[in-house]
């Protein structure tokens, strides 16, 4: 009986044990959940914009940003959030995979001595703006005689609006508002000495937005360790991710596009083939393939012959690729 209860508690210390290094492997993803978005956009140009998104519950969340276009989808799918680690807080720009996978690309330190500019309450008077009542202006002035005006909200709705205003506002205002619990910048305006201004205006909405980071991949980049981090882990790719050679038609821009769509896929599949199934892996392929493409019709910088022949490169590799029957865990 001894000798039983011996065995059980060694397979028992040994099932533990692999289920801890299991545990650790998945430590270094993150998922975070985002309920609010703050839509920035140009008082001149109101169609096109800055999301930053945050949740209004959580503030170990990291608020991010993305850009968007008239249609609000991403343009380019960048993204930028602040990241603390050893001591120092860095802005991380990235890009965003599948909506939901973020890869870190570069970085630079965080550095919170911006300048930082007093505002004071300009009159007892309360404006209106767009769907907005009741707003306190506040101005801060510069001694070259530049006033940034604030328009502020007070939704009293306790929820924390400083941080998602101040990722807007310290970049493109170099400001820190410094706004209470329910208070919102919903306009701000920058004055110039000739009397001209230009503001943007903000929007804000409910979500509901899942975002994962691993964290090994960004300090890795951090530390200058990426080559080290990349070789830990190589699953099986697409069988283009290797070698890939593009018909006789394929003319240098068509090259250079095919070649920066494959380099997108593969490194998605790098980095987050442990947490996708192959099947949305494909589903992915596909979208990213279309809205490329789209973006190609409208800003022109493809022609419709060019088009043609990077669709169907694109269509050869996904069918080379089910053909080699990829196997995805």
């Amino acid at each position: 009986m001894r000798k039983f209860n011996l065995d059980f508690k060694k397979r028992k210390l040994t099932l533990l044990f692999f289920i801890a290094i299991a545990s650790l492997c998945h430590a270094q993803i993150q998922k975070y959940h985002y309920d609010k978005e703050m839509i920035f956009l140009s008082d001149a140009d109101n169609e096109s914009g800055i999301s930053v998104r945050f949740n209004s519950k959580d503030k170990t969340v990291p608020v991010y940003s993305i850009g968007f276009n008239s249609e609000k989808k991403s343009i380019r799918n960048t993204v930028n959030f602040y990241y603390s680690y050893r001591k120092n807080i860095y802005r991380i720009d990235g890009v965003l995979y599948n909506e939901k996978y973020v890869v870190a690309n570069g970085f630079r330190t965080y550095s919170a001595a911006s300048p930082v500019r007093y505002f004071k309450k300009a009159s007892d008077s309360l404006y209106n703006y767009k769907s907005y009542k009741n707003l306190e202006k506040r101005i801060a002035k510069d001694k070259d005689g530049t006033e940034i005006e604030l328009f502020v909200s007070k939704l009293n709705d306790n929820i924390d609006y400083s941080e998602p205003a101040l990722f807007f506002l310290s970049e493109h205002y170099g400001i820190s508002p410094g706004l209470g619990k329910g208070e919102m910048v919903v306009y701000a305006n920058y004055k110039f000495n000739a009397g001209s201004s230009a503001g943007d205006f903000a929007e804000i909405k409910d979500i509901s937005r899942d975002l994962y980071l691993n964290k090994n991949q960004i300090e890795a980049l951090i530390d200058d360790k990426y080559r080290e981090f990349m070789q830990q882990s190589q699953p099986k790719k697409p069988a283009y991710c290797s070698v890939t050679a593009f018909g006789k038609n394929v003319d240098d821009k068509t090259t250079e596009e095919l070649n920066d769509f494959i380099a997108h896929m593969c490194e998605y599949y790098d980095l987050w083939s442990n947490q996708e199934k192959f099947e949305n892996f494909n589903i992915y392929f596909e979208a990213e393939f279309k809205r490329r493409v789209d973006i190609y019709r409208k800003n022109g910088n493809m022609n419709d012959k060019q088009i043609k022949i990077y669709s169907e490169e694109i269509s050869r590799l996904k069918h080379q690729n089910l053909k080699e029957k990829l196997d995805h865990k």
